[in-house]
């Protein structure tokens, strides 16, 4: 089981899994706890303690404590043996040493048990970082019915519609999932026991198990989650998240609410007019303090974001467009005033420096008729953005790649910028891309090199492509692309279509440490290219997800495709985000059309009776079999419309989801959206 704590700011929504503290860095999230014998017994009899980076919990024979912010929760085993001694099991090499008036070494262990709390039933706790897990494990014969816990310190306790145990703690709700229950065959599978929630008239929570084989041993494993909103009275969409080296979590997005969250230091608590506004939130999902940061990035008269990154130091690259004369840029940027027309924008903001001084690079950018950038990426201090425009005076570098407009009804653009350098030499590099009809580049990704990777879909039959790649031919209807530029020697090394004979989308890209490059979006066609090993071989509706990893190094277009499948049901999709972790497992999110999405592990396997638009996030890996290459997907899903916008997963497995949602995205199992509330961002913080 898996214990967290959630601090509710106002209108903040998320689920999270583990932790009780500020997380820290990767290295000590992955150090496992350390269990202590207390010097001197207690009145409860033999205390423990369990130190994790910036958190502990206690334990005695009376029961579990743990802090949660300014509130308390304590767990007891009703009917259980008071009696029951602990044991620390899987010793540490390095005792723990405590120095001061009187020096002490205590033995530290990666395990406690506390044997015999029911006859035949054992309680191990364990985990690592900020996570804090227990097993309930239950010998042959054992009666699973003893088993009965009461929290003690919730205002209110109940069932869910699926058959969660919810606590009350003042306005934070904490919600223990389903048990999982499971037995060991003697071949080593492992065998699932269906289980349940029963509420006991004295108070207590029970279990309840189906058929299963009294002569081997049992192990029962709840888990906790949370749930809340990020909302104003108006409407709040968010662009895209990410997170920073402490696991600090980055959404920017935009907003027509007046009285979006205001918190802490952020550029601007203003909200200078009646449009749109760009928002900018920190959150520390696993500490007392959630939102850390919150509040506006806008000119007077309103402002659209379309993309966003974070850099491993907490600073927010963003671009976008503006209408706004004032829209605030820096001395330093390469075009200081819009000259009176629509403009893109590309700002940084870091948060580490509070209100305005936070702003270290802004600046207008593109032509004079329409553009609008789409993708924006970040490495080693440079700024790489994307997106398409109809400007004949977008302005492009010496001896770019295409100088002039290729004449289509939009081009594509990539550009570099140096936020180190000031005025127009900020401006490293710049580039029209694309052919002689319509050409939109969705994503942006920088390889290790420092080569370039846009990602996106077009119409022109003349799309620059290179011969030896996986697809130099136009297939027709619309193709998606993948584009590798040199932007130092101004050159395409490698450039191809991707998509079958109907349309095909690109909408985002990312690059593997192999240097292979994995690519998502939806495609009509019933041709698609897919691989042996695919995870769905055929086109189920009207406009699956793809995902399709390729090769540039390849020689020939045989040895390419490294990957590819289709995903979805027999209605239609659309992915918007894209992660790999390091695993290789890939974890997409976007919205669905179809009742008969493919999930597994689902929080929400249906969805909500008259949805027309469910949210979705969903992990494949590309190594496994076909029949276990879909390791989750699930509907986010209730009442209403819901899109998932942004997906990020950090080094514990932990997988956070952003998107809008107009009623309330959790089904009834969570927090309830804020009243008088129109489009909420939701963050969904969970562990498979």
């Amino acid at each position: 089981m898996r214990l967290s704590l959630l601090s509710l700011a106002s209108g903040l929504c998320f689920v999270s899994f583990p932790g009780f503290a500020a997380p820290s860095s990767d290295v000590f999230a992955r150090l496992p706890l350390r269990f202590e014998a207390v010097d001197a017994p207690t009145s409860q009899g033999q205390s423990w303690v369990a130190h994790g980076p910036g958190f502990g919990v206690g334990f005695n024979q009376d029961g579990t404590y743990f802090r949660l912010g300014d509130r308390s929760l304590k767990l007891t085993l009703e009917g259980g043996d008071r009696s029951a001694s602990f044991e620390g099991l899987s010793k540490s090499a390095t005792p723990a040493n405590y120095f001061g008036r009187k020096f002490r070494s205590v033995d530290a262990f990666g395990r406690l048990r506390q044997a015999g709390v029911y006859p035949g039933i054992d309680i191990v706790y364990y985990g690592k970082g900020q996570s804090l897990e227990y097993d309930f494990e239950l010998a042959p014969g054992a009666d699973p019915s003893r088993i009965r816990m009461r929290f003690e310190g919730a205002d209110n306790i109940s069932l869910g519609p699926k058959g969660q145990v919810i606590l009350a703690l003042g306005d934070r709700q904490i919600t223990q999932d389903p048990p999982v229950v499971y037995q060991r065959r003697a071949s080593g599978e492992i065998v699932g026991v269906p289980s349940s929630y029963v509420a006991q008239a004295d108070g207590s929570i029970g279990i309840t198990l189906g058929a299963y084989d009294a002569s081997r041993a049992l192990v029962v494993d709840p888990t906790i989650l949370f749930t809340g909103y990020l909302a104003g009275t108006s409407a709040d969409v968010p662009v895209g998240i990410g997170h920073d080296k402490n696991g600090l979590i980055y959404i920017a997005g935009y907003t027509y609410s007046p009285d979006f969250a205001l918190v802490g230091t952020a550029y601007t608590g203003f909200f200078t007019g009646t449009s749109r506004q760009v928002f900018t939130t920190v959150m520390n999902p696993l500490g007392t303090d959630v939102i850390t940061y919150s509040g506006y990035f806008s000119g007077d008269f309103g402002d659209d974001l379309k993309a966003m990154t974070v850099d491993s130091e907490g600073v927010f690259y963003l671009a976008g467009v503006t209408d706004d004369f004032f829209f605030p840029v820096t001395p330093g940027g390469y075009l200081t005033s819009n000259g009176g027309v629509r403009r893109s924008f590309v700002s940084v903001v870091d948060t580490k420096i509070p209100g305005k001084d936070g702003l270290t690079y802004s600046t207008f950018f593109a032509g004079t008729k329409t553009d609008e950038p789409t993708g924006i990426a970040v490495a080693n201090g440079k700024i790489y953005v994307t997106g398409f425009t109809s400007s004949d005076d977008y302005p492009v570098t010496a001896n770019a790649y295409q100088s002039t407009r290729p004449g289509g009804t939009f081009d594509g653009f990539v550009a570099e910028f140096d936020p180190a350098q000031s005025g127009t030499a900020s401006l490293v590099s710049s580039t029209y891309l694309g052919g002689t009809s319509q050409d939109i580049p969705r994503s942006i990704a920088v390889a290790a090199e420092g080569q370039v990777y846009v990602a996106g879909y077009t119409r022109s039959g003349d799309f620059p492509t290179t011969p030896s790649s996986f697809r130099p031919f136009y297939s027709g209807s619309g193709d998606a692309f993948l584009t590798k530029l040199d932007l130092i020697a101004n050159a395409v090394p490698y450039s191809t279509f991707l998509g079958g004979s109907g349309q095909d989308q690109a909408t985002k890209i990312l690059v593997e440490p192999s240097g292979h490059v994995a690519v998502t979006g939806f495609t009509l066609s019933n041709d698609f290219p897919v691989t042996p090993n695919a995870l769905q071989s055929s086109q189920a509706g009207n406009g699956d997800v793809f995902l399709t990893i390729l090769d540039p190094a390849a020689q020939d277009f045989t040895t390419a495709l490294v990957y590819s499948t289709y995903f979805g049901g027999t209605d239609g999709e659309v992915p918007y985000d894209l992660r790999r972790d390091a695993a290789g497992k890939y974890y997409l999110c976007g919205y669905t059309l179809s009742l008969d999405l493919p999930v597994q592990n689902a929080l929400a396997p249906a969805s909500y009776p008259g949805n027309s638009i469910d949210g979705f996030v969903a992990a494949i890996d590309p190594a496994a079999s076909p029949l276990k290459a879909l390791t989750y997907s699930s509907h986010i899903t209730g009442p209403g419309y819901q899109v998932a916008y942004g997906v990020d997963v950090d080094a514990q497995g932990n997988i956070y989801v952003t998107g809008t949602a107009l009623g309330d995205v959790f089904g009834g199992t969570g927090a309830t959206p804020p009243p008088d509330s129109n489009l909420n961002v939701f963050l969904l913080v969970f562990k498979p």
